[in-house]
């Protein structure tokens, strides 16, 4: 019983420390599958939303910029919409695990450039969020003054086709998807590639249907379209515009703040990671106690029990004391008397 319980014990401990580790190293769900933040482009004065997918449904919602400190709130609320000045939110429940967080900011200025997060929870410890960066430029790509999916030369990223109700067939294109030469890919197969584009679809995923480009360059920026149903008459379908900077221009990576923000994160994880294992530690300890006081118990209570039993055993085997010498001594008729009475006694006892 012992072993058993210090084997679930040691299974118990690794298992806490796994889902902490991962935990800390996986805070928030992204539709960009990149090691960069997702980055955002708009233009002075336009307007754009933000998409943000979670993979919890909560009622705290929050929307804040760079450490998320107080200071940094810009909204939170436990509604369903909430709006403070140039800044408004929208959270929808996609499922009961997923949910999904719009982020809108009209009016934009210089000063908007920087970092954001929009989550579920806490702000500091959030339970589900993203980060993304914004940059706020002069130029619009075109007459488009919403934001724009934004990314370096020679990079490889994946976006996630969303709000998109599967079909067998799948596509993507690019430009307004009106003429055969906008098609890149359309097919029934769960996965196609063509050149540095490809498309492909994960049963279960936050978004299911993906598309990729692979060695980005300055001539991939436009608008794309994917989704399911013919391209050029699609049953259901995302559109999105992507810009391709220099590879010179600094991308978004982790700053010193978020790197200290996700340091309080981990400390928070080791501190109840090390509460659980001291509280399973001391049950397991309680638990051997009381087994061992019992056995001890038990050990003493068959003791004194066999002692007593022995004891009478010899006292019951013990021969009367006398001498030969003694005996030979006594008068015949006294022999005589005693061996009667020795008979007696024998008969008696058994």
């Amino acid at each position: 019983m012992i072993c058993l319980i210090r084997i679930i014990f040691r299974m118990n401990i690794q298992h806490v420390l796994f889902v902490c580790f991962l935990s800390a190293l996986c805070g928030g769900d992204s539709g960009l599958v990149s090691a960069r933040l997702n980055l955002y482009t708009g233009a002075v004065g336009g307007s754009g939303t933000i998409n943000c997918p979670l993979r919890l449904s909560g009622s705290n919602k929050f929307f804040c910029k760079e450490e998320c400190k107080a200071e940094d709130i810009l909204i939170r609320t436990d509604g369903v919409t909430a709006h403070s000045g140039r800044y408004s939110i929208k959270y929808r429940n996609d499922s009961s695990e997923r949910g999904t967080l719009s982020v809108t900011i009209t009016d934009l200025t210089k000063s908007d450039s920087g970092r954001y997060r929009c989550g579920l929870g806490q702000t500091l410890v959030p339970d589900s969020y993203i980060d993304f960066e914004i940059r706020v430029s002069d130029a619009p790509l075109g007459r488009n003054s919403s934001f724009i999916r934004t990314l370096a030369e020679g990079e490889n990223i994946t976006y996630g086709c969303s709000n998109t109700v599967y079909r067998k067939k799948k596509f993507l294109c690019k430009g307004d998807c009106k003429t055969e030469e906008d098609i890149l890919i359309e097919t029934e197969e769960n996965r196609a590639q063509n050149g540095r584009y490809s498309i492909e679809y994960k049963e279960g995923s936050l978004y299911e249907l993906y598309m990729t480009i692979t060695q980005a360059t300055k001539s991939d920026t436009g608008w794309y379209k994917c989704g399911y149903g013919r391209a050029l008459s699609p049953d259901s379908s995302y559109k999105l515009p992507i810009l391709v900077i220099d590879a010179s221009t600094p991308t978004p990576t982790a700053t010193p703040a978020s790197a200290a923000t996700q340091l309080s994160n981990v400390l928070l994880y080791v501190i109840v990671t090390a509460v659980i294992i001291v509280i399973i530690l001391g049950l397991v300890l309680t638990i051997i106690c009381i087994q061992r006081n019992t056995k001890l118990d038990c050990w003493k209570t068959r003791g004194n029990s066999d002692g007593k039993n022995l004891e009478m055993a010899i006292y019951e085997n013990c021969p009367p004391v006398s001498t030969g010498a003694d005996y030979q001594s006594l008068d015949p008729a006294i022999r005589n008397q005693d061996q009667t009475y020795s008979t007696l006694k024998h008969t008696q006892h058994t």
